[in-house]
Formats: structure tokens, C-alpha cells, sequence
């Protein structure tokens, strides 16, 4: 199976959103510089032993749904002995446009997934997003 750089990016770019996290957020968890982040997040000229680098550093990031868009974007809970809750039960953001954003990501990520003629499941990261905006109204 081919690595497309392009949709690397797309789905790490997705990822950090999730997560909220910022350019200054990934420098200090991964110790990279922003020109390998950015080449990263750009999906162009990444050096895979620096992308395996900086993948190390995000536990709970399934890498073979971010290289090849197979599998759930998290590991199981519990495969590193970690129990991940994400996104953060408090968001940074407005929640209302953070879940938006969020949608209008993943319909782009799944458009770039069905014009290459695999779907992983973004079905299922669809639903949870919307049990996540039924939560944030409830909260309201």
C-alpha cells in the first residue's frame, strides 16, 4: 500500500485539532522544530524517521490509521496502560465552533479517504463527534 504524504498531514493536522493543540503545543511535546511540524501538518518532505520521532510522543495515536487511514485514530484504551479520554472533557475553545470546525474536517478528510477508494471509519468518529455536540448543548 502507497503512503500518501498529503493525507498523513490531513489526518495528524486532524488529530491536533482534537486535541487542540497548538504549533507551540506539538515544539514542546515532540522537541521538533516548526519546519518538521509544519512539513508534517503540510503532508510534504517528511523524513519518516522524524515522523515515527514525533508519533512516539502522542501515546494514544493509532500510527497506522495516521499513515495509512486503516483502524480507529486511537489505540484500544489500555494497550499502553494509558486511558485516554479525548477530546479534553474541557475544551479551550467555543464549543459550538470547535465542534464545527471538527465536523467540517473530518467531511474533508472523509472525501479525501473516499476518492482514494478506502473508508476507514469515519463513520464512527461522525457519531462520536455528535454525541460530544449532544453533550455541549446539554451542558448549556
Amino acid at each position: 500500500m502507497a503512503i500518501d504524504l498529503q493525507q498523513i498531514g490531513k489526518r495528524f493536522r486532524f488529530y491536533t485539532h482534537l486535541n487542540e493543540l497548538e504549533m507551540e503545543d506539538l515544539k514542546a511535546m515532540t522537541g521538533s522544530n516548526e519546519e518538521t511540524l509544519s512539513n508534517i501538518i503540510n503532508g510534504c518532505n517528511i523524513v519518516l524517521d522524524e515522523l515515527v520521532a514525533i508519533v512516539k510522543n502522542f501515546p494514544d495515536l493509532n500510527p497506522q490509521w495516521l499513515i495509512y487511514g486503516e483502524g480507529s485514530m486511537f489505540k484500544p484504551k489500555g494497550e499502553n496502560g494509558d486511558c485516554h479520554d479525548t477530546p479534553k472533557n474541557c475544551l479551550k475553545k467555543d464549543k459550538a465552533a470547535y465542534l464545527q470546525q471538527m465536523k467540517n474536517m473530518l467531511i474533508e478528510l472523509d472525501a479525501a479517504e473516499v476518492a482514494k477508494g478506502h473508508r476507514p471509519d469515519v463513520d464512527a468518529l461522525m457519531a462520536k463527534l455528535e454525541e460530544f455536540k449532544a453533550k455541549a448543548s446539554e451542558a448549556e
